[in-house]
């Protein structure tokens, strides 16, 4: 962005009034402000393509590239939460490029969604790759995560679970990435296995491009977003204003704490109630015959252990509820309380 106006100095008048000196053809001189490295050597000069002009400052992309990196590790924490298993999801790139460029990258083994979120005017586009779908989706239906082992097109089961399990992850990461600059409300409207017929921009439009890597069990993968110039413009002049940074890109706000809730809610952990234990020889165990009674080392009035996930965590009373057998907890085993480590309560 220019500042001020800078007008060419006499040396650099004549350089451009003379061809051979301008060209460097004699390894010396100045072209346009630019020096030679060395003698000999060809002059620094930056390429620049008028047919796509760079449309992100430096401090734009560096902004941006913040707030990404946040919205990455929120797709992944959310993602880990509702596949049970752990997921790693980064930023790796930010970068303009056209959008026949983006087009041509996705056209094979991504899954792409086009979405709106008004009153912003124009389309942005989701693609995630099939290694991520499929392994999710597996994971998603009790299976472990793996890497597709062969290319296969979705089932219409399979692209429903799509859609309403794991494309709203992806929004909501968009929607909470970018809630410190304004609010957005991403809605889908159409879906492909190929973004040649989706035309949300000119092929020489310029667009920005955040690639995300994923890993997911075994499967490794991309999720790209892709933002149009048009419609990412007013965003990005909004976040030049507030010049937010890092820290409260990232802060969670009271709903991103209520999703932590019911994600952890979620999530089975093992109980057990301990009525006693005894030690019997291997001799003993060997002749048990049906009838034998092995005595255990609580009493009937006393209290007994429930363990959570293998560790003593409460005393308790045995009963019955309804028919069916149940403890009432009586109280809580500290760390420092003796009892915790016995079978008594």
């Amino acid at each position: 962005m220019v500042t001020e106006e800078r007008l060419l100095s006499e040396a650099e008048h004549e350089a451009l009034m003379n061809r051979d000196s301008a060209a460097g053809a004699d390894g010396s001189g100045k072209i346009f402000g630019h020096t030679v490295r060395n003698e000999g050597q060809e002059p620094i000069v930056r390429d620049f393509d008028f047919r796509r002009p760079l449309k992100f400052t430096r401090e734009n992309l560096r902004l941006l590239s913040s707030l990404h990196d946040a919205l990455g590790v929120g797709f992944g924490t959310d993602l880990s939460g509702i596949l049970r298993s752990p997921v790693d999801s980064s930023l790796t790139e930010l970068h303009q490029q056209a959008y026949a460029e983006f087009v041509d990258g996705v056209n094979e083994g991504y899954f792409v969604y086009a979405l709106e979120s008004e009153p912003l005017p124009s389309h942005f586009m989701i693609a995630i790759s099939r290694d991520v779908m499929f392994a999710s989706l597996d994971r998603l239906q009790g299976g472990l995560p793996k890497k597709l082992r062969a290319d296969r097109e979705a089932t219409d089961i399979e692209i429903g679970l799509i859609q309403r399990h794991l494309l709203p992850l992806v929004m909501e990461g968009v929607r909470s990435g970018w809630t410190e600059v304004d609010r957005l409300n991403p809605k889908m409207v159409m879906s492909d296995t190929s973004a040649t017929y989706m035309r949300i921009a000119l092929p020489s439009d310029a667009c920005l491009t955040a690639d995300f890597r994923v890993h997911v069990g075994d499967a490794e993968g991309m999720i790209r977003v892709c933002y149009p110039f048009a419609m990412i413009e007013t965003l990005v002049t909004k976040l030049a204003v507030a010049n937010v940074p890092p820290s409260s890109v990232v802060r969670r706000s009271p709903d991103d704490d209520e999703k932590v809730r019911r994600g952890l809610g979620n999530i089975q952990v093992p109980i057990i109630v301990e009525l006693g234990n005894a030690e019997v020889t291997l001799s003993d165990v060997l002749g048990l015959q049906i009838g034998d009674v092995i005595p255990l080392g609580s009493r009937v009035s006393g209290e007994i252990s429930v363990l959570v996930n293998g560790e003593r965590k409460y005393h308790a009373r045995p009963g019955l509820r309804s028919k069916r057998l149940a403890v009432r907890i009586t109280s809580i085993i500290n760390d420092d309380d003796e009892g915790g480590g016995s079978s008594e309560g």
